[in-house]
């Protein structure tokens, strides 16, 4: 099962890494907003999980929503701007476009994989 999971995430840490590098070549950059916070399920330590929600007008004016892909709004206060970047043809596909996110999100996925499948390989090869 630690293999498949692991498998699993490389395969989601390609897509997003993918993902990343096609905004950063063709992707349009603007200016979004930060209008609420959305609230998940509790941690490990008990607390809610915090999504930043941010809205912004693509090139052609139409107003888009979306949820950044990974946790915590330290930095992004509901009405702060934010910088995002979407593709023309997938503007519901955005991305905020801060360096640290976009290698935090693509790094947690592939260290999450390869230690799920190092895992999975250590307990195939000693027959657990």
């Amino acid at each position: 099962m630690s293999l498949l999971a692991g498998l699993t995430l490389l395969g989601f840490g390609t897509y997003e890494a993918v993902v990343q590098q096609r905004l950063r070549r063709e992707g349009i950059r603007v200016r979004g907003l930060v209008v609420r916070h959305h609230t998940d399920g509790p941690r490990i330590d008990g607390g809610p999980v915090y999504f930043a929600v941010v809205e912004f007008v693509d090139a052609q004016g139409s107003r888009h929503t979306f949820q950044a892909k990974s946790s915590g709004v330290k930095g992004f206060p509901v009405g702060g701007g934010v910088p995002v970047r979407y593709l023309p043809e997938a503007p519901q596909g955005a991305r905020i476009d801060l360096r640290r996110r976009r290698i935090a999100e693509v790094a947690s996925l592939l260290a999450g994989g390869t230690l799920f499948t190092a895992i999975g390989i250590w307990m195939l090869a000693t027959g657990r």
